[in-house]
């Protein structure tokens, strides 16, 4: 019986939708192993896009290989939804007990579902598997708790700010290093402002596609080494560190540096101002690499973000972060055969070719491989490539991913809000405070 803690993961705005027996019924795992007309086990795979060929083409590709190498044996087959959608079926298929045997969980999210108890320990997988452990570097410890090894890293995010080289030239301005303060960027957005166009490209109608670069923020004030204290009740979000990082984050709302429909545009239409060339800088991660090789080519360029000087935090961070995880339903430790399918997917899919499909298609994988790496061709990645050569450290999980999903609205609202001028850094972080208390 755990229906208690499956119920935790269910949000507020999903009550409307269960029935009394939801409610009061218990609710756990069961999976029944398919086969296809082949005779081959069928995996179901819950991905959070609804078309995964076009909007996630490596998994899609990764998935094809490993259907065609196992041909008759297993089968992969995606369950597939928009983001919104997927997240709220698998919050529902927690509760009956029909969760796909692995799928992809919202990141703030994922910490809930393993104290749920229906996703299904890893650990053994990679005790079994030391070169796949080693090739994941220590990426899969965000993905760990007291219940054990709960998720894999889904992939390797690679965030920051893509630069246009040509309109730094065209506005006579140097281009970003890993030396550049906040003080430098502010003059960089004065000039490139002056020359006509937009410094920093940011649609925040749907922030949590906006964030990419603010993670770089909240990490270089300090967020690892104080966000224990923080969720523990020890410290608040508006503290002296949050506080400085906010104050630089109403100085970009001040020097203008996003365009002034900044609050009515999507991610999409920001990065379009960006491909077209009315935009000097973009927030995202390596995911856009293929998009910008085909639009800017070697002209583009790639930058961690600024340092700042008023806080003892390392600044030499790169922000080389787990995406959010897959998970496997605990269903799946009850049926051996079905278990050793997808302990053959896993492989697969942390394996080296794998590795190279998503090379191949401009993504990180959550693994390293020796000899995997980008072509001449792909600049978007040789770019990210570059910055990572410096050997900097990364956080074990980007920030925004540390907290619980009511948290990090909150903290989405929080930043977003300053940007756009609807609030105060210091009424921000209260704000995001009063979220934290009351999600507890």
């Amino acid at each position: 019986m755990k229906s208690k803690n499956v119920k935790r993961i269910l949000s507020a705005t999903m009550a409307g939708v269960l029935t009394m027996g939801l409610l009061t019924g218990c609710g756990g795992s069961s999976s029944e192993k398919a086969t296809d007309e082949s005779g081959a086990t069928v995996i179901k795979f819950g991905i959070h896009v609804a078309n995964p060929a076009e909007q996630e083409p490596v998994t899609n590709s990764i998935v094809e290989a490993f259907n065609k190498a196992n041909e008759g044996k297993y089968k992969v087959e995606f369950e597939a939804a928009d983001t919104e959608t997927h997240s709220k079926n698998m919050k529902l298929k927690a509760e009956d007990g029909t969760l796909p045997e692995i799928f992809w969980i919202e990141g703030s999210e994922a910490s809930e579902y393993s104290e749920a108890g229906v996703l299904m320990d890893l650990t053994e997988f990679l005790d079994e598997n030391a070169d796949i452990k080693e090739a994941l570097g220590g990426m899969e410890a965000a993905f760990k708790d007291d219940n054990g090894q709960y998720g894999l890293p889904y992939q390797c995010n690679v965030q920051g700010i893509f630069y246009n080289k040509d309109l730094f030239d065209k506005a006579g301005v140097a281009y970003p290093t890993d030396d550049t303060t906040y003080e430098e960027f502010i003059e960089m957005i004065q000039k490139l402002k002056e020359s006509g166009i937009i410094p920093l490209s940011i649609g925040s109608k749907n922030s949590a596609f906006a964030m990419w670069e603010f993670n770089e923020f909240l990490a270089r004030y300090g967020w690892e080494d104080n966000i224990e204290n923080i969720l523990s009740g020890k410290d608040k979000f508006n503290n002296e560190e949050l506080l400085a990082c906010f104050e630089k984050l109403q100085g970009l709302k001040d020097a203008q540096a996003f365009p002034e429909n900044m609050a009515t545009i999507e991610y999409f239409d920001a990065k379009q101002l960006f491909d077209e060339g009315s935009a000097a800088m973009f927030g995202t991660g390596q995911w856009d690499c293929a998009e910008f090789d085909e639009n800017l080519g070697d002209k583009i360029g790639f930058w961690w973000g600024p340092k700042f000087t008023d806080t003892e935090a390392n600044q030499d961070i790169a922000m080389k972060v787990p995406s959010a995880p897959i998970g496997v339903s605990a269903a799946v430790a009850d049926d051996e055969e079905l278990k050793e399918g997808v302990y053959e997917f896993l492989k697969f899919y942390y394996g080296e070719e794998a590795a190279k499909l998503s090379y191949e298609g401009s993504i990180f994988p959550a693994t390293n491989y020796e000899g995997v790496a980008a072509s001449d061709s792909q600049y978007a990645m040789n770019a990210m490539l570059e910055s990572l050569a410096s050997g900097w450290g990364s956080p074990e999980a980007a920030p925004d991913l540390t907290v619980p999903s009511a948290v990090q609205e909150a903290l989405y609202d929080g930043i977003f809000g300053v940007l756009q001028g609807t609030y105060e850094p210091a009424e921000a972080l209260d704000k995001i405070d009063t979220s934290l208390a009351n999600s507890q």
